[in-house]
């Protein structure tokens, strides 16, 4: 029993009312009567009543007490809450179609079995004259449809052929949307409680959470797999490679191949290595090391892409061979040009070059004074005092103490004014160029006055005027430091390498992080110009400007082509997607399945229970109203 108004139990002080008036009553008081002789007769027949008298006091005050108590207890509201009856004939049907459910036997895939059985059982819950709703787990759960009764079979059993026809659509290569598959059943349980959730899956859950899970596996099937590879520089910079495979399902010796293409620089070589290891229930997953002791030929020291793989027949084909690449480090070619050459950036680059060695090869070309500068070609270019006739367009482009305006920088240069060798700068807008140094802190003697600067964000000022600029396009990157490096304290301090290593990392990047991704993981790009596109076989995807975000849906290889802003294509780079580690386990389990059945919806039989508490209203006053005639008559 519960309570629907709990407030109204303050009805029940009027016990304490009650109460209150029978402490209160005034006692009889002894009266003088001029006669006493039928007074005394009175007392007489009282005298003999006097037992049966206060029995009928007591129990009216009891009927009294237990009508207030009911009256209190009535106003509370007191309801009992029953189970609805739902309908059980009602099924909600969930097909999992991760990249496990691709293994396939002799005769079909385990999505074809699980779409199949499905079928049978939505036919039979539609001849029963039931409702079925289909939902599908792959990579993001959805309704193929909701609650569908006997008047909408035809249609839902054509969806469910379709299914089973159409197994590279359907079918994906990431891991299942099972969590939001459930929360999506679950929004069925709680219009019908006593619906039943079929799971069609090959994973095997330790506790189902009450629904049916049928596993659609085959005892045949099993699968070899390569999960992982990678590639590390020994102390010889010889390259040391570690391939990840996994047998399961089967007991056996198991071969894994390594080629290593394109090997130190030579693209029509190809050094070819291979290892056997038996593979059993308790170790199902090992790693196979190759180092340079196992190559016939010379050490590898670069690749262009390595190639691991098992040649067997398994199961499930699609994560056989995995490819790494990233062996050749990409080049990055400075130029630096000035009439009066100094070896600070020099030192700087140097220091950027042992920092990002394993990622990048940087060139750095330090002109002669008389050496002509070039406006293409490279990937940064340092101009210092002398500038070039025309503003280079392939790269980032660092002017310092410009004495006159290239072409294409959208400039226009003053006079030049000597100033208190302890003048300071201060700060100006705020940006990734000049994070982690401090405008205060750098002083100057000497700058020249920019007049114009369209364009350009201003970084630094002297006085109000603009001493270092920023233009940040995807046609033109241009760095301005309007000051002579001779007359500043600048390359004294730990600013000015800051200042080359923000210029480096801000605008040399790959134009995607790492080398291996999985089917069904956000890919972040961020290229150098407003043109960039991926091709995977047949297909290609472009995208305009700097930023974005690719997500691949199948595993393979694709390529990466940028054009630069003067039409040229940079070079090609390759990653390489995989198929998720989990969905090669051919038996792969999982703790519990991530349900909750709703509560069955209860109802409140209040008139019943409020009936009842009349009737007992009802006897009681009349039992009250009884003893009051007996006392009184």
């Amino acid at each position: 029993m519960s309570w629907l108004t709990p407030i109204g139990f303050l009805g029940l002080l009027g016990l304490a009312v009650l109460i209150l008036i029978y402490v209160i009553k005034p006692n009889y008081q002894n009266k003088r009567i001029s006669t006493t002789f039928v007074w005394r007769k009175s007392l007489k027949y009282t005298k003999k009543r006097i037992p049966i008298s206060r029995l009928h006091n007591v129990l009216t005050l009891l009927c009294q007490i237990l009508i207030l108590t009911v009256l209190g207890v009535s106003l509370a509201g007191p309801v009992i809450k029953s189970f609805a009856q739902g309908n059980k004939e009602e099924s909600v049907i969930i097909i999992d179609a991760s990249a496990s459910m691709r293994m396939k036997d002799a005769k079909e895939t385990r999505f074809e079995r699980a779409v199949k059985q499905a079928r049978e059982r939505a036919k039979a819950a539609f001849d029963g004259g039931s409702y079925v709703t289909l939902i599908l787990a792959d990579d993001s759960a959805d309704y193929l449809f909701t609650r569908v009764g006997g008047d909408g079979k035809d249609d839902a059993l054509d969806i469910m052929d379709g299914l089973a026809l159409s197994l590279e659509e359907y079918c994906g290569f990431s891991s299942s949307d099972i969590t939001g598959a459930m929360t999506l059943a679950e929004a069925v349980a709680s219009v019908n409680p006593a619906a039943e959730v079929y799971l069609y899956t090959a994973t095997e859950y330790a506790y189902d959470s009450g629904v049916n899970v049928i596993n659609v596996a085959s005892e045949d099937e099993w699968n070899a797999a390569i999960l992982g590879c990678s590639a590390e520089l020994d102390n010889d910079n010889h390259y040391k490679i570690t391939v990840n495979a996994a047998c399961y399902g089967k007991t056996g010796f198991l071969t894994v191949y390594c080629e290593i293409h394109g090997a130190n620089g030579d693209e029509s070589k190809t050094v070819k290595l291979e290892k056997g290891e038996f593979f059993d229930p308790s170790s199902e997953e090992k790693e196979i090391v190759f180092t340079s002791d196992d190559m016939s030929e010379a050490a590898v020291y670069s690749y262009d892409y390595i190639e691991a793989y098992v040649g067997v027949r398994d199961s499930f084909p699609d994560d056989n061979s995995y490819l790494l690449y990233g062996g050749k480090r990409s080049v990055v070619k400075i130029q630096y040009a000035s009439s009066s050459p100094n070896n600070f950036f020099e030192s700087a680059i140097r220091t950027i070059r042992e920092r990002y060695k394993e990622i990048w090869d940087v060139q750095f070309a330090m002109l002669r004074a008389d050496e002509a500068a070039a406006t293409e070609g490279y990937d940064i270019y340092i101009f210092e005092h002398s500038m070039p006739d025309v503003l280079p367009t392939d790269g980032v482009v660092l002017l310092v103490d410009p004495r006159t305006a290239p072409l294409g920088s959208d400039l226009q240069i003053g006079s030049s004014y000597s100033v208190d060798s302890s003048s300071t700068l201060s700060a100006g807008v705020q940006s990734r160029l000049t994070e982690y140094t401090t405008a205060q802190r750098i002083t100057i003697s000497k700058y020249n006055d920019i007049l114009t600067s369209e364009g350009y964000e201003e970084l630094m000022f002297y006085n109000n005027r603009p001493v270092m600029l920023l233009r940040d396009t995807p046609e033109s990157r241009v760095l301005v430091w309007a000051f002579d490096l001779n007359y500043s304290n600048l390359i004294a301090l730990p600013d000015f390498s800051i200042l080359i290593y923000n210029m480096f990392n801000s605008f040399i990047y790959k134009a995607f992080d790492g080398y291996t991704f999985e089917v069904g993981e956000s890919i972040k790009l961020h290229g150098m110009t407003e043109s960039l596109k991926i091709t995977f076989g047949d297909e290609e995807y472009a995208f305009s400007g700097a930023e974005g975000e690719f997500t691949p849906s199948r595993p393979g290889t694709y390529t990466v082509t940028e054009a630069s802003a003067n039409g040229s294509e940079r070079p090609e780079e390759s990653f390489f997607v995989k198929i998720p580690s989990e969905e090669s386990d051919a038996s792969k389990t999982a703790d519990v399945l991530p349900f909750t059945r709703a509560e069955s919806v209860k109802s409140l039989e209040y008139e019943d229970i409020i009936l009842y508490f009349a009737v007992a209203l009802f006897t009681l006053m009349l039992a009250e109203w009884l003893l009051e005639i007996k006392r009184n008559y």
